[in-house]
């Protein structure tokens, strides 16, 4: 095994990005993971930091209407979008608390373990080799001595007994997989080699895929996808689709294939059907031509009209692009006036990489900020400030979810403490471990929750105790109401206009 990577990650996402993005099969082993960046086992390395589905949803019932796109945003002078959601005029979509608050997803159950396989031997020492560094890093580093009650020896004996049984190598990977999963913490996780590829062009913002350009929130049990954010220059961009819109149907089927795949996903230049529906409009039927997508995972902004209020949407902070993204985006908000409020989304930010999510906290606000607590060692958590059009002074509204996780978490929970930021919206899960790499020779990767964080005032792991409370209340469910409707967006709104911060 080679030596720990010195990028710190937080819980992944996503809601892991590779569903996100409807590029990567749904994987029964996790809950929706969040990528990291590197790897380890010597324990003088420096960490990383760590998403998840969205609960159950109700149904929309609407007719299929045909027609070519949707309606497109309006802009200002300075060509910055102007947001749907219009103060004393919008009015806020109303949701019953069992709507609000659905009933829990039924977990995964634990793997079965895959079958055993005639192998060469050399293949079974490899596989033995990296099962026991996985082993024992876990046994060393984990942030649970007690594994939350697991029995980790019995575990490392039956999965020995299956490699020395004979297991190819996709078997020996969703062996290993199933492994961690069984700590049960819905954030440690193991990728294959190529699993570790797709991670690390998403982390360089350099994904690619060829489909119609939309991340999207799985909705796998309801068989849809409600999106998140849409790459610009894509198909989906070019027929209107917008955050929040659901995807009911493609090609007259469902919109996730037996391999929890999403079906937009096809051959360069073939045409695809989708049913969409924007929460509260009636269903459209549209045909558009898959185009491969490059790029970073794109935040969106827009200003608040008939105000000097700015939004930010953040879909993670798992891509090294998103801090120079939201500079950008500062710059341009503000380029026709000083913004007076700004609002940070993060409610289906399921967390990243520090050397991301960190630049982000350092617009906002500079020093210490608390500590990441393993079972050896405190390690402080310090941000360097940096002002950009105003964004140390500007009032701050912070929206979380059920959809923020890790290192969403931690930034939203510390804007909050350190007294920059309100916060809006639902309690967050709370799963605000931090994450480990360790590389093993063949190119997979392990990320194991090896510290948990400490807020300034507070005890270790508080947040994972009680997740992040908001300040006001209002409703997350992002399948349930459109930019123009959203009742926590109404809410920062009002906060910042009543000179709250």
């Amino acid at each position: 095994m080679r030596s720990r990577t010195g990028i710190a990650l937080s819980a992944l996402v996503c809601a892991s990005l590779a569903c996100q993005t409807v590029l990567a099969p749904f994987s029964p082993p996790t809950r929706t993971p969040r990528p990291p960046a590197t790897a380890a086992s010597d324990p003088t390395a420096t960490p990383p930091p760590d998403t998840e589905p969205a609960p159950a949803t109700p149904v929309l019932e609407a007719t299929v209407v045909p027609g070519p796109t949707l309606t497109g945003p309006a802009f200002t002078e300075g060509g910055v979008r102007l947001c749907d959601y219009i103060p004393g005029v919008s009015v806020p979509a109303q949701m019953p608390p069992e709507v609000v608050n659905p009933p829990t997803a039924t977990p995964f159950p634990t793997p079965t373990p895959p079958p055993a396989t005639p192998v060469n031997a050399d293949q079974t020492d490899r596989q033995l080799r990296i099962f026991r560094e996985l082993w024992s890093a876990v046994r060393d580093n984990y942030v649970y001595e007690d594994f939350r009650g697991r029995d980790w020896d019995a575990i490392g004996d039956r999965y020995e007994a299956l490699i020395l049984r004979g297991l190819t190598e996709d078997a020996f990977y969703d062996a290993m997989r199933s492994m961690i999963f069984e700590l049960g913490d819905e954030h440690s996780s193991f990728l294959s080699p190529q699993d570790v590829q797709e991670q690390e062009a998403e982390l360089a913002g350099t994904r690619e895929f060829v489909g119609i350009g939309a991340m999207v929130l799985p909705l796998i049990e309801e068989d849809r996808a409600s999106i998140i954010s849409i790459f610009p220059g894509s198909p989906a961009e070019e027929a209107g689709l917008r955050s929040h819109d659901a995807i009911l149907s493609v090609d007259g089927g469902p919109v996730w294939d037996e391999n929890g795949q999403a079906r937009t996903l096809g051959i360069e230049g073939t045409p695809v059907t989708i049913v969409v529906q924007r929460p509260g409009e009636p269903a459209r039927e549209l045909t558009l031509i898959r185009r491969r997508v490059t790029g970073n995972a794109p935040i969106d902004y827009c200003l608040v009209p008939n105000t000097r209020i700015g939004y930010i949407f953040f879909p993670t902070f798992f891509d090294e692009t998103i801090d120079e993204q939201t500079r950008a985006a500062l710059e341009r908000m503000a380029a026709e006036g000083p913004l007076e409020g700004l609002i940070l989304d993060n409610r289906q930010n399921g967390g990243g990489i520090s050397t991301v999510a960190d630049p982000i906290m350092g617009l906002f606000m500079d020093g210490l900020q608390g500590y990441f607590v393993s079972r050896t060692d405190r390690r402080p958590l310090r941000v360097e400030s940096e002002d950009v059009a105003g964004s140390q002074s500007v009032p701050l509204v912070v929206l979380v979810g059920e959809g923020t996780a890790s290192y969403g978490e931690i930034v939203s929970g510390v804007l909050r403490v350190s007294g920059r930021a309100q916060i809006v919206g639902q309690t967050t899960d709370g799963n605000v471990e931090v994450l480990w790499g360790y590389e093993f020779e063949d190119g997979s990767r392990a990320w194991i929750a090896q510290e948990t964080f400490e807020p300034l005032g507070e005890t270790a792991g508080v947040w994972e105790d009680t997740g992040i409370i908001p300040d006001v209340m209002a409703p997350s469910r992002w399948d349930l109401f459109s930019e123009a409707t959203d009742p926590g967006l109404a809410a920062a709104v009002q906060l910042l206009q009543a000179g709250g911060r």
